[in-house]
């Protein structure tokens, strides 16, 4: 079942070159899937009062456009199915004339709020959202850890960078990784493709590093990047591809 909303891009939701940021898109993303879940069982209300919350585990974007200031752009997303632990989400902008700007396949789990653990899929919960159950699951890229990194920078999560979880919400990671990279970079080139595996909570006080290398070859421009804690306990891994400007 799809679910649709348009939304005017804000000045204060885009950098310096006028392009959508990435936390924004990810926060448009979760707006728009929490207001088709906000009148059932998946709500985020519905679910805290069971102990449950809704973690994603993993992204696969690509970028055409990014939205621009002032324009109006429609945001559509639709669960389309699950499995016994698994639960997978797709996300599209486009712009008025329907030219998909940006695709996103998600994947997500049910979190125990107490354990910190993740649980069954809620079958009844599927069947009320109309969401089938898959036989095949889909496949997003093999992410791995570079033996090394070019660049790293220390954090330390803030109670603002917490969601209703109780860890960093996914949105912030992002502030992170384009944080390591220099301006000149960033003033110059665009993001082409978006890929993430969230592997272990962030949570408040800790101090994690984020990490990240560069690299330049024939096919393009590539950013890894990581965030880990101080024993190198991988809880994020990224890549970026990037064109430039």
């Amino acid at each position: 079942m799809k679910y649709s909303e348009k939304h005017i891009v804000n000045y204060y939701e885009c950098d310096e070159n006028k392009n959508l940021k990435l936390p924004a898109m990810i926060d448009l993303m979760m707006s728009v899937s929490e207001h088709q879940l906000d009148s059932g069982n998946g709500s985020t209300n519905a679910l805290t009062k069971r102990g449950l919350g809704w973690v994603v585990t993993q992204y696969h974007i690509k970028v055409a456009r990014l939205p621009r200031p002032n324009e109006e752009i429609i945001i559509t997303t639709e669960p389309f199915g699950y499995n016994r632990f698994l639960e997978y989400r797709n996300y599209a902008f486009t712009d008025q004339s329907g030219n998909e700007l940006i695709t996103v396949k998600s994947e997500w789990v049910l979190f125990d709020l107490k354990t910190r653990k993740l649980v069954s899929t809620d079958k009844e919960m599927m069947a009320e959202i109309g969401v089938p159950l898959l036989k095949k699951l889909p496949r997003f890229p093999r992410l791995r850890v570079q033996d090394k990194y070019q660049k790293e920078r220390q954090y330390r999560v803030r109670y603002d960078d917490l969601d209703t979880n109780h860890h960093m919400t996914n949105g912030h990671y992002f502030n992170w990784f384009i944080d390591t990279l220099d301006r000149d970079f960033l003033k110059n080139h665009i993001v082409k493709t978006i890929d993430i595996k969230f592997n272990l909570e962030v949570r408040y006080g800790e101090t994690p590093y984020s990490r990240v290398s560069v690299i330049k070859s024939e096919t393009g421009i590539k950013s890894y990047h990581t965030i880990a804690d101080e024993d190198k306990n991988d809880k994020a891994v990224c890549e970026l591809t990037w064109r430039k400007l």
